[in-house]
């Protein structure tokens, strides 16, 4: 059982805040459902006895696999726990906007959230988003940083300083292979295409534009020139639930690859990973205009308009941090748009180059959407080189 009674006692206490009860019985049972990396999920149902009527709760588990040996998965989901036990906990107390799920209870191997799903909450179903669902979560991305300088200022706290040992890399850095192999294949695919095949491109290609693309690792820790905060780091489509009412923002799950960086590094990979590419460019001042909006309102709300970051400061770094929305984007392609069958730990770990080109050939929609994911890689690499050339 992957709860005792006295957990489940634990468990109810914490979601009936201070309401007397007696517990009846509970159970919990696998969901069929829910998909991640991380493993297992279960639904959690507790009957008991309010005083006048017998009554239910039904809530979520996030469980690190019974069978797991992977001390890596081990520690991603240990911080995840720790984060959502202490500082998004704490974090959630400033704020006026909903944008996780409320957590009951954590082990370092068990998360029991609340079922948002049972509340309508819902996935977009897409892996791009449509305007009406971007604008619901620039609104809920935008209230999670406002709140973490809110939580900084209110404590007394630098997130970056007190809690860096548990906001550890997990996913972009020069020693992650499931990192180094995406871009190792993203690499590859460029070198495959047919408009890059002039010497000029070639050169630039074998001489320079690793080096270039391996600055996204730098951009993947706290920042010395921006202000930081506490950052997402994963928004794509599987990980925002949408509510019923459209005017309402969005609810984030997974924080386990939370950083402390600045807001452009979590605006980048929202708005490149949610939409297609001539989407994101027609419409991409106007979300950074709704995100500023928001960001804004959150502070003058509670009085502290002193602690915004400027506009000219949030344009200059969203500039910066294209090479990360670019390249991850790129990186990502070659995972979450391939079939889940060729998905082995070889492919993960080793070697996606093969696999890549070989389905590129096969299948036309994947072809055009890696293309374009490279040529924007390419682009942003030839733009950064004639910067540093100035």
């Amino acid at each position: 059982m992957l709860l005792d009674r006295s957990e489940a006692v634990e468990i109810l206490k914490n979601v009936k805040r201070g309401e007397s009860f007696k517990i009846l019985d509970y159970r919990v049972d696998k969901n069929l459902k829910a998909v991640g990396y991380l493993g297992d999920y279960y639904n959690l149902t507790i009957n008991y006895w309010s005083g006048e009527a017998a009554e239910e709760v039904q809530l979520f588990i996030k469980a690190l696999p019974l069978l797991s040996a992977e001390m890596e998965k081990e520690a991603i989901f240990q911080k995840e726990a720790w984060l959502y036990n202490t500082l998004l906990a704490d974090m959630r107390k400033y704020s006026r906007v909903k944008w996780c799920p409320d957590c009951y209870y954590t082990r370092s191997d068990i998360l029991v959230l609340e079922n948002i799903t049972l509340k309508g909450y819902k996935q977009s179903g897409t892996t791009e988003l449509n305007d009406i669902h971007m604008n619901q979560l620039i609104e809920s991305l935008a209230a999670f940083h406002a709140v973490s300088l809110v939580y900084e200022h209110r404590t007394g706290t630098n997130i970056g300083q007190a809690y860096g040992d548990h906001l550890l890399e997990i996913t972009v850095a020069a020693e992650i292979a499931w990192f180094t192999t995406g871009l190792s294949g993203v690499l590859a695919t460029i070198r495959s295409l047919a408009k890059y095949q002039g010497a000029k491109d070639i050169e630039f290609i074998d001489t320079k534009l690793k080096r270039i693309l391996e600055g996204i690792y730098e951009q993947a820790a706290p920042s010395q020139k921006y202000k930081n905060v506490l950052s997402h780091r994963d928004l794509w489509a599987r990980n925002i639930f949408f509510p019923i009412n459209q005017t309402e923002p969005a609810v984030l799950i997974d924080f386990q690859t939370c950083r402390y960086t600045p807001p452009a590094a979590d605006l980048n990979f929202c708005l490149y990973l949610n939409l297609l590419p001539k989407d994101r460019r027609q419409k991409e001042k106007q979300f950074i205009d709704l995100y500023y909006r928001h960001f804004q309102n959150n502070l003058l709300d509670l009085g502290l308009e002193d602690l915004l970051i400027s506009k000219a400061e949030l344009l200059e770094s969203y500039e910066d941090f294209r090479l990360f929305g670019t390249v991850y984007r790129a990186v990502a392609a070659t995972i979450v748009k391939l079939p889940p069958e060729f998905i082995t730990n070889d492919f993960k770990y080793v070697d996606r180059a093969e696999v890549i080109l070989n389905y590129m050939r096969t299948n036309q929609e994947f072809r055009v959407y890696m293309e374009e994911c490279c040529v924007d890689v390419m682009n942003i690499a030839l733009s950064r080189d004639a910067r540093e050339a100035k």
